[in-house]
């Protein structure tokens, strides 16, 4: 077994890959390159100690070249990835050679009484109809395997088209953020959080929208990521915060009653030492009493709990509440609610869809209801769509809802007609 001193690395690949394509006069032979990342090495890694790094490592690249043709060249990038070329091969052995690396990976690995198991994101890519040169099969072949890190790992896929347009259309919105705050793109709409025994509107969903000039709407499931990932989160955040504090305060200088304004929070804001302290400042400067807050947090986010609760118990201690959004979808519900001192549970819309007719759905409601009044916390139900959905929550004595059966998220003016009717 080769150490990983003695392997080629991204250098010597480079040299091979160029020498391929001089030398590349039939061009019905195909040319394919697979780059390959090891799937959260970083937590495999706390389980050994430096020194078995490598060794781990090492038993990794034998299971890779092993998966191989043996005229395969095999190169190690560094860190946490590997790289396979093949020459004078055929589409179909490329894939699959990357389909044996991924199975054979994903198995536990043995290593001084302890199991890790390696898994691995790989793309691939093929000359001559991805790319026509060294640049573009490892750029190709570099998108395919971000494309599969990005959609569940541990797996194999071949570059498509789409991918190139993904990565220009990301490029494109990174650079338009930052100008985006400045030239007003961003703006809100609320939606309404509805008493069901009363009918009155009792709180406001801020809900954050991008008017790009060229893209028209862009959904906050494509920018949100895209902020956090170039920290413009916390500028973008800060302004819906304060927009929306200060669009709520005016509705109660006009005498409408409203208990709450719900803001959306990233788990990245709140991982910002100095989080609290910006949201009572802006609370301060937009003049909101900060008992009329609850910041929502997604619960399918993963949450460094020792992080980010002394942020939460901060705000708390001065009336800010909490709400856990789309409860039910993550994977440690229970623990965030023991641990986080949660004010509000927000049923997610999935449980709501079919829950006049799914009697699972309607056990899984019923239990979340019944554990929110023991524990004293607030629910909502989200997604309510449906007359007959309204009257099942009713029933079930969930007091509070919002959906588009009520009303969709509208812009601040048509906001404000709903207010006063």
């Amino acid at each position: 077994m080769l150490s990983l001193s003695q392997w080629p690395k991204r250098y010597h690949l480079y040299q091979y890959l160029d020498s391929l394509f001089l030398n590349w006069d039939d061009k019905s032979d195909t040319i394919a390159l697979l780059i390959m990342n090891l799937d959260n090495f970083r937590e495999t890694c706390e389980l050994f100690d430096y020194r078995d790094i490598e060794i781990v490592l090492a038993n990794i690249g034998q299971i890779i070249k092993s998966s191989c043709p043996p005229d395969s060249y095999a190169a190690w990038l560094g860190s946490d990835e590997f790289a396979v070329a093949l020459e004078n091969t055929t589409e179909a052995e490329a894939e699959q050679t990357a389909a044996a690396i991924c199975g054979n990976l994903n198995k536990p690995m043995h290593f001084h009484g302890k199991n890790a198991l390696i898994t691995a994101s790989i793309g691939w890519a093929a000359a001559p109809k991805d790319a026509g040169d060294r640049y573009e099969l490892l750029k190709t072949a570099t998108m395919a395997m971000n494309w599969v890190k990005k959609h569940g790992k541990n797996d194999c896929v071949r570059y498509e088209p789409f991918m190139s347009f993904q990565i220009s259309r990301k490029v494109n919105l990174v650079n338009d953020l930052a100008p985006a705050l400045a030239e007003k793109q961003f703006v809100l709409h609320y939606q309404p959080q509805v008493n069901v025994i009363s009918q009155n509107i009792v709180g406001a969903e801020a809900l954050l929208r991008w008017r790009h000039p060229k893209h028209g709407l862009i959904p906050p499931l494509e920018f949100i990521p895209l902020a956090e990932e170039t920290g413009y989160i916390h500028q973008i955040g800060d302004w819906v915060l304060y927009q929306a504090s200060t669009d709520f305060n005016s509705w109660l200088q006009q005498g409408i009653v409203l208990e709450r304004l719900a803001v959306n929070v990233s788990i990245v804001q709140l991982k910002q030492a100095d989080f609290a302290e910006r949201v009572l400042g802006i609370l301060e400067q937009a003049q909101l009493d900060p008992a009329y807050l609850e910041l929502e947090i997604t619960e399918s986010q993963s949450m460094d709990l020792p992080e980010v609760k002394p942020q939460i118990e901060r705000l708390r201690n001065h009336g800010v509440r909490f709400a856990i959004d789309d409860f039910g979808t993550g994977f440690a519900s229970l623990n965030h609610l023991r641990y986080m001192g949660f004010d509000t549970i927000k049923i997610d819309k999935a449980y709501i869809h079919n829950i006049t007719t799914n009697s699972r759905d309607q056990v899984i409601v019923g239990s979340i209801l019944t554990m929110a009044e023991l524990l004293h916390l607030g629910i909502i139900a989200e997604g309510v769509e449906t007359d007959a959905q309204l009257k099942y929550i009713r029933q079930i004595n969930i007091k509070e809802v919002q959906g588009y059966y009520l009303s969709p998220p509208v812009d601040k003016t048509a906001f404000e007609q709903l207010l006063i009717k």
